[in-house]
C-alpha cells in the first residue's frame, strides 16, 4: 500500500514537471490563452494621415508598390482570363446548376473552378469565390467533378485528414454551406490554388523558375488566382459582383488580391492572421519570423518585422470602401485576432474618406 502511495505521489510530481515544462513553451502558452474581449495593444504605425480622398487616392500606387517590395513580391496587373473548355454536371441534388471551367491566364499554368449558379435567380446576382484546401471535388460533392491534375490529397471519404481537418476546423472547412448559400441567392466559385501553384516551398520556387516574371510569393500567387477567377466572372452577365472568400493562409489572398485588385467587390477572410489582416509589429501569436521559417514560399525573403515601413492596417485600407468581413476566433491567439482588430480601426480613416463609417464593431 505504501509502494502504491509513493507512486502516485512520483508520478504527480511528474505531471507537473511535464505541465511546466509545456506551460514555459511558447507555443503551448499561445495555444491556451485566449484573445482579449477589447484590444490593448498600441496603435498601429504609420497612421493614416491622408486630409482628403484625393490626396489618399494618389498615395495608393505608392503603398502598393512598398507592399510589393517588402512582403509580397511583384503582382503583375494582367488578369486577363479566358475559358478553354465548360461542361455541365447533371446528376446532382441541388436547387442549382452546376459547371466546371477550364480557364487560362498569363501567368501559369490552366485551372479548374466549379461554378453553382441559383436556378431561382431571376437577375445577376453576386458570387463568392473561395480558394480552399481541399480540391473541388470535395468541396462541392457530386459525382462528376474532376480530380486534381497534380495533387494526389484528398479530403473525402474516411480518410485521416477528413477527420483532422473536420475535428480542428469544423465541419464547413471542406464543404461550405452550399444550399444555404444558394438559399440567400449567391452564387459560387471554388477552386483548389495548389493544383497551380504549389504549397510546398520546393514545387513552388521550381515552378517560378519556370517564369522570370513571376518571382511573387505563393500568397501573391493565390491572390493573383483570385484576380484571375474575378476577371473571368465578371463578364458573365448572370453575376453582378464578386466576393473574395479564404481561410487561414487563403483569408491571407482574399485581402491581398482585393487591395490590388479593384475590381473585386468584397472580401470575407477568416483568421487570416500574420501577412493577412492581423498587423506584422507590436503583435502577439505568430510572428513575421515564425512564419516565415515556416512557410518560406509564401512571402518575399525580405518579409521581416524589422525592417518594414507599412503594417497590414494600411493593407486594409488599399481595399475602402469595398465591404470586409474579418472571422476571428477568440481561442486562436496564434492568428492574433487582436492584431486584427487593430488593423481594422487602423483602417478606418481611409474608409471615412470615402463616406464610410469603417469599423463597425466597438470590442
Amino acid at each position: 500500500m505504501q509502494f502504491l502511495k509513493l507512486r502516485r505521489v512520483w508520478l504527480g510530481f511528474f505531471l507537473c514537471a511535464v505541465f511546466g515544462l509545456l506551460a514555459s513553451c511558447t507555443g503551448t502558452r499561445t495555444l491556451i490563452m485566449t484573445a482579449p474581449s477589447t484590444p490593448k495593444g498600441l496603435s498601429p504605425s504609420p497612421k493614416i494621415t491622408s486630409s482628403s480622398l484625393a490626396e489618399w487616392e494618389m498615395q495608393k500606387a505608392n503603398l502598393r508598390q512598398t507592399f510589393e517590395a517588402q512582403i509580397y513580391g511583384n503582382m503583375p496587373d494582367n488578369y486577363e482570363t479566358t475559358e478553354v473548355n465548360r461542361r455541365r454536371i447533371i446528376d446532382h441534388s441541388y436547387p442549382a446548376t452546376i459547371e466546371e471551367v477550364v480557364l487560362q491566364h498569363p501567368h501559369g499554368p490552366d485551372y479548374t473552378a466549379v461554378i453553382v449558379m441559383p436556378n431561382m435567380a431571376d437577375n445577376p446576382v453576386p458570387i463568392i469565390m473561395m480558394e480552399n484546401f481541399c480540391p473541388n471535388h470535395n468541396v462541392i460533392p457530386v459525382e462528376g467533378l474532376s480530380k486534381p491534375k497534380t495533387n494526389s490529397f484528398d479530403c473525402g471519404g474516411d480518410g485521416m485528414m477528413n477527420g483532422v481537418f473536420g475535428y480542428f476546423f469544423g465541419r464547413y472547412i471542406t464543404t461550405p454551406p452550399i444550399k444555404m448559400i444558394i438559399q440567400r441567392g449567391y452564387a459560387l466559385a471554388v477552386i483548389f490554388p495548389p493544383d497551380t501553384y504549389p504549397d510546398n516551398a520546393q514545387r513552388f520556387f521550381q515552378s517560378r523558375k519556370q517564369e522570370p516574371d513571376k518571382y511573387w510569393g505563393a500568397v501573391g500567387a493565390w491572390a493573383y488566382q483570385f484576380s484571375s477567377l474575378s476577371n473571368y466572372l465578371k463578364k458573365d452577365e448572370r453575376f453582378i459582383k464578386t466576393i473574395a472568400y479564404g481561410h487561414s493562409r487563403y483569408g491571407k489572398s482574399a485581402i491581398v488580391a482585393a487591395a490590388f485588385d479593384e475590381t473585386i467587390d468584397g472580401v470575407i477572410a477568416h483568421q487570416s492572421g500574420t501577412g493577412g489582416a492581423s498587423l506584422s509589429k507590436n503583435k502577439k501569436g505568430e510572428t513575421v519570423e515564425d512564419i516565415t521559417s515556416a512557410y518560406p514560399h509564401w512571402f518575399k525573403q525580405s518579409y521581416k518585422e524589422a525592417t518594414l515601413t507599412i503594417d497590414q492596417h494600411q493593407l486594409l485600407a488599399l481595399i475602402a470602401p469595398r465591404p470586409i468581413l474579418l472571422g476571428n476566433a477568440k481561442r486562436d491567439v496564434w492568428s492574433d485576432p487582436e492584431g486584427a482588430f487593430r488593423a481594422a480601426q487602423g483602417a478606418r480613416p481611409a474608409y471615412n474618406l470615402y463616406g464610410s463609417s469603417g469599423l463597425r464593431q466597438v470590442k
